[in-house]
């Protein structure tokens, strides 16, 4: 009995004599979710702060939108409130003294550095004196664990509303022209939450053909820089030692034996696009250069593996097929979910640039692996965390022109939506990425492909199972309704089969660019997937 009593006694006499410091890492913490908050409130209340929106940004928004917004601010005041009665018990929010408040403007970073730390312990001594001991005893028994409860509520529903104000941000029709744009960019608040990440590849879609900043010659190589590890593969390395993976884009020429200029027009924007990538949502190797074939009429584009993860990368449809290989490797349920959190992630931020990939296929799913000095690498179970959306070749903006040439490959065909087999039947829009979606969602909850579902194995084989596009939608939805729920769950079940049969509720109002088609398909992902949260920030 003695021990554990001199223990408690010891570990109350530490949070007693560290009171300062305490109350000062708590504040500091709190402090920083709360001007996350009033930037959130500015952006929303503020009246006329946005182009092209008369009032408040929070009126314009959907009234289910509106609501959601509205509780999480409750729940933000009332922890800010509770917080604020304890800041007044223990001088949580002590003021900071001139000489504090004037250190920004100190041009020495060494005795910056040094006045700063001086700063905080001098302050910690203050709070410390401000506070008598029975005070300070009572904050170590109880109200340390309690304040530092109210800092994690409040930092968790500064995430949530994060989360939703990315979601609601998106697809806002401020953000789809040139003008309106450079406005926004120089808003401080949106700035500050970091809404504007992806104004540099927004910039890129709207801006007209032929300008500067579609300018992409900087960034061309000669064919003969790029080297394969293995001959005629896609992955190697330029300048000797970067490791990089190719794409290919094939083009028509004219009369004369030159790229079409619309064609050209859209490569360059392709490449602009993806080599100005910079959200780690968007789950997309960045293009650092590229190279004309002009004999084969194609464009290569290298794009740069990431520190630590420029071993050779394998797709997932290698790592659906290789349970034959590795019959052990079975993946866990939070791995999937992860896995198809960071694909769905990614089309929803594609589509709220207005860029569509059109052909999302488990072939074009790219999965990263560490890197290795060993020559050949040594083979061994895919590894899930780390997927980049590739096979950009045939994608294009959603303004642009649509392509309608035909396509009888059926092992491309099976994932896409009906209306695009064969001759396409109409112009290629977000529904279509969205029900190819659905079909790689489906294989990574079955964690089967698509060609493997009723046991047969590419070929003409599948043309029993496959006979025609919508005999193929049929089957998917069946086993999507069947074995889905047992695998991956009800809620992701629910969100396969939306994506699938295009169900998102009523979009007759919906504007030409899919706005609400946008929202509805962020709430169902975030909706079913929830809880697969990102591990990986690279």
């Amino acid at each position: 009995m003695i021990k554990p009593t001199i223990k408690t006694i010891i570990e109350l006499w530490q949070d007693t004599s560290h009171f300062g410091a305490d109350v000062r890492g708590l504040s500091v913490r709190f402090n920083a979710s709360k001007s996350f908050l009033n930037h959130y409130e500015s952006i929303l209340f503020t009246k006329d702060k946005f182009p092209g929106v008369s009032g408040m940004l929070y009126e314009t928004l959907p009234d289910s939108e509106r609501l959601t917004i509205f509780d999480m601010l409750g729940e933000l005041r009332l922890v800010l409130g509770t917080y604020v009665a304890a800041s007044k018990r223990y001088a949580l929010n002590a003021d900071r003294s001139k000489d504090e408040m004037d250190l920004a403007n100190d041009k020495e970073r060494e005795e910056l550095d040094t006045l700063v730390l001086a700063s905080a312990r001098a302050r910690d001594e203050e709070q410390a004196k401000a506070v008598g001991w029975m005070k300070k005893t009572w904050w170590a028994v109880w109200e340390k664990k309690t304040v530092e409860k109210l800092v994690r509520d409040f930092e968790k529903w500064i995430k949530r509303l994060r989360q939703l104000m990315k979601l609601v941000w998106g697809p806002l029709p401020f953000l789809t022209s040139l003008s309106q744009l450079q406005k926004v960019e120089k808003d401080h608040d949106a700035e500050e939450v970091g809404l504007l990440e992806d104004v540099p590849l927004r910039k890129l879609i709207v801006a007209p053909p032929n300008t500067q900043t579609l300018n992409v010659t900087s960034l061309q190589l000669p064919p003969s820089a790029f080297s394969p590890i293995v001959a005629g593969s896609n992955y190697g390395t330029i300048f000797e030692t970067t490791k990089v993976i190719v794409e290919h884009k094939t083009y028509d020429v004219n009369k004369i034996n030159v790229i079409h200029e619309v064609a050209a027009n859209r490569i360059n924007r392709l490449i602009a696009l993806l080599h100005e990538v910079n959200d780690a949502r968007f789950k997309v190797l960045r293009c650092v250069n590229y190279f004309d074939e002009i004999p084969l009429r194609r464009i290569g584009m290298i794009f740069e593996l990431p520190p630590g993860l420029d071993g050779p990368p394998t797709t997932l449809l290698s790592a659906l097929s290789s349970r034959a290989s590795f019959s052990s490797f079975r993946p866990s349920l939070d791995a999937r979910m992860r896995l198809a959190r960071a694909l769905a992630e990614t089309v929803l931020l594609l589509h709220s640039i207005n860029w569509l990939h059109k052909s999302i296929r488990s072939e074009t799913v790219l999965l990263l692996s560490e890197a290795t000095t060993t020559s050949p690498p040594p083979r061994g179970p895919p590894n899930l965390e780390h997927p980049r959306l590739s096979g950009f070749e045939y994608s294009r903006l959603d303004n642009d022109f649509t392509s309608a040439n035909p396509d009888f490959h059926l092992q491309r065909n099976i994932y896409r939506h009906p209306e695009r087999w064969d001759y396409p039947k109409e112009s290629f829009s977000k529904i279509h990425d969205i029900y190819s979606l659905g079909v790689v969602l489906l294989e990574i909850g079955l964690w089967e492909p698509i060609i493997n579902f009723d046991g047969k194995k590419g070929g003409e084989s599948l043309k029993e199972h496959y006979p025609n596009a919508h005999a193929t939608k049929d089957r998917l939805v069946r086993h999507a309704t069947k074995r889905l729920g047992f695998y991956a769950g009800e809620k992701y079940q629910e969100l396969v089969l939306k994506c699938l049969k295009g169900d998102f509720g009523d979009l007759s109002g919906d504007d030409k660019i899919g706005t609400g088609l946008q929202r509805q398909l962020g709430k169902e992902v975030d909706g079913a997937l929830k809880a697969a949260e990102q591990t990986d920030e690279g």
